[in-house]
């Protein structure tokens, strides 16, 4: 909504209001509860008062990968009837190449063209990340054309995307950096993470989603712990005795376990 989060206020436990900043300024949201997707490293940091310190030493030491797409126009027929290919082609940059159109050809706007999405797994500030645009496309077209999927000439125009912090980093001592935060985040009742970045978890879309899902349901008096969603298949209620899915219950929602 063209804003960042700059501060999470706290007091006596609860945190009482979030304060970003904008193209209108300084701003304050008061609430009586707060769901939080953005980085886990960025959510610590913000605390106002500070957390305290091996929670501030621990979110410091998360990394993260960051990746971008290069989206080129090509006109004729679809190259490939794949959703996605995985490049495993050690003489090229690129990690994977999506087709936009292969997923809804509404996706693409004008007849007798695809989208292709160029994935690249990069770090921001490194030579890829900040390369002009122009380079970017031209290295797409080159790299397409090396692999023998699309001919230079069949490329009609492209675009550049960024993404920072679009991987959370499974490095050394990620797993006791994470126990720490989630036990300081836990003395928050109305503080609830989720999401791939905001749990620093490397989710799927759907399980991000159902984190999501859950934080409102715990709003409405659920007692899920969503740090279970894509560890095992415990994500149901502790409160109730009865196995709907065919899933054992979760035994505990201590954020310890």
């Amino acid at each position: 909504m063209g804003a960042k989060v700059a501060s999470i206020r706290h007091e006596g436990g609860r945190v009482t209001s979030i304060g970003t900043l904008g193209a209108g300024g300084a701003r304050s949201f008061e609430a009586d509860q707060f769901i939080l997707s953005m980085p886990l490293q960025e959510t610590v940091l913000a605390f106002d008062p500070p957390l305290p310190a091996a929670a501030v030493e621990a979110a410091r030491a998360l990394r993260y990968r960051d990746f971008l797409t290069i989206a080129l126009v090509v006109e004729g027929e679809n190259p490939f009837p794949d959703n996605w290919i995985y490049i495993h082609e050690p003489e090229v940059k690129m990690g994977r190449i999506q087709n936009f159109k292969n997923w809804s050809e509404a996706m693409v706007g004008r007849p007798g063209t695809t989208c292709l999405g160029l994935e690249y797994f990069c770090f921001a500030g490194d030579g890829l990340w900040t390369a002009p645009d122009s380079e970017l496309i031209e290295l797409g077209k080159r790299e397409l054309a090396q692999l023998g999927l699309v001919k230079a000439g069949q490329i009609r125009g492209g675009t550049v995307v960024r993404v920072e912090k679009a991987y959370p980093v499974y490095g050394p001592g990620y797993q006791a950096h994470l126990d720490v935060i989630r036990l300081e985040l836990a003395k928050f009742p109305n503080l609830h993470v989720i999401g791939r970045n905001g749990m620093h978890k490397y989710n799927n879309q759907d399980h991000s989603m159902m984190t999501a899902m859950l934080a409102v349901r715990n709003l409405e008096g659920g007692a899920f712990n969503l740090w279970n969603v894509n560890s095992d298949a415990e994500y149901h209620e502790e409160a109730s005795g009865a196995d709907r899915s065919g899933r054992r219950m979760p035994e505990s929602l201590d954020p310890a376990r």
